[in-house]
């Protein structure tokens, strides 16, 4: 699919599929049955796609970044004709051990300890 084809299921997409109704909570959650069911597959199928390349291509830059590290070593720079392409950068940080927090200070002891957060995330079913 071309960017100015990808383009046009994007803006037909939004223009079809989103009602603009707010979004529900929790407690109102419904189901809403999609305006045009081939766009709304279009769509789905466009954005596996893009998942299946994404993952593929995260893959083989790791292959590349380990090789490179594996080249670097315990040097700093990894140097090509003197020109530096690639360098490690190294560090040390502090983080908290939380099944020790959990474990140690739980939530209906130390609530002041525990921020509640609300999160949404997109699943989509294959």
């Amino acid at each position: 699919m071309t960017t100015e084809q990808m383009n046009d299921l994007i803006a037909r997409a939004k223009d079809t599929l989103i009602t603009g109704e707010p979004k529900a909570t929790k407690d109102e959650t419904k189901q809403v049955e999609a305006a045009d069911p081939i766009l709304a597959n279009e769509l789905l199928a466009e954005r596996q796609h893009l998942h299946d390349q994404i993952k593929e291509l995260t893959a083989r830059k790791s292959e590349i970044d380990d090789i490179l590290k594996d080249a670097i070593g315990k040097n700093d720079e990894l140097t090509v004709n003197g020109s530096t392409v690639a360098s490690m950068t190294r560090w040390r940080q502090t983080e908290l051990v939380k099944d020790f927090i959990e474990e140690n200070f739980p939530i209906k002891d130390y609530p002041e300890m525990y921020k509640r957060v609300s999160r949404s995330r997109l699943d989509i079913r294959k």
